[in-house]
């Protein structure tokens, strides 16, 4: 019963932790704005590097980041270590890591249906590249030069996020056939793609907005003012 509460227990931080706005509280913190009421109006990084600059935007991307990791990093690592009954989990699905992966989908969430939002959030990107980064990080490198690549050439946010997080993908599956490890790993390659689908299904409105030539591009420079009423670019 004990553990079985533990877990519940992680569940809930791990949602609450990633129903943090981090943009948000940079935001008012650093520039006494409301990030929501400036740029696509949206709380994650991508629009935090438009509206607040590279300075802040790489900040807000590390703490929604880290929101991802710390709830795979505690059930990965620290609880099984220490709390009887958490080694025996361990230890079956030492090569899944599938207890890990499913607290940082609650953190995900909490990203992307913020509590403290009404439910509104970001677009589980930055979040999700903490989880990735926790469970292979190696992918999750090359997940984010990939992105910055992307926007450098583009400048355009979504195209980054949309290549980003499809390198995660494909990355990670070359990965686990090279270490031999594709049948046990199977599940975090399910909840991947299935991230993945999440974050290309919440770009969809970018999508048609590249189609009609109407995306905003996401220019790294600093800002003197908050830009405002701006509704074509979204975030991470």
């Amino acid at each position: 019963m004990g553990l079985i509460l533990l877990k519940i227990g992680l569940f809930l931080f791990a949602y609450l932790l990633g129903s943090i706005p981090s943009g948000l509280i940079i935001g008012k913190i650093f520039l006494k704005i409301n990030l929501k009421e400036h740029g696509s109006k949206n709380i994650g990084a991508s629009n935090a590097f438009r509206v607040m600059g590279v300075k802040l935007g790489l900040l807000t991307l590390f703490f929604d980041a880290i929101k991802g990791a710390i709830p795979v990093i505690l059930a990965k690592y620290v609880f099984p270590a220490s709390i009887d009954g958490f080694e025996v989990y361990l230890t079956m699905f030492d090569r899944t890591f599938d207890y890990a992966i499913l607290f940082g989908v609650a953190a995900i969430l909490g990203h992307t249906f913020s509590i403290f939002l009404k439910f509104e959030g970001g677009k589980a990107v930055a979040t999700s590249l903490g989880v990735v980064f926790a469970l292979t990080p190696i992918i999750g490198v090359l997940a984010l030069i990939i992105y910055f690549i992307v926007v450098f050439i583009t400048k355009y946010a979504s195209l980054g996020s949309t290549f980003g997080c499809l390198v995660v993908g494909v990355g990670a599956t070359i990965q686990f056939l090279i270490q031999g490890i594709i049948v046990e790993q199977t599940f975090v390659l399910v909840m991947y793609w299935a991230l993945i689908l999440l974050i290309v299904i919440r770009h969809i409105p970018n999508y048609k907005r590249l189609i009609a030539g109407t995306e905003r591009k996401l220019e790294f420079k600093k800002k003197k003012q908050p830009e405002e009423n701006n509704e074509t670019n979204e975030n991470l």
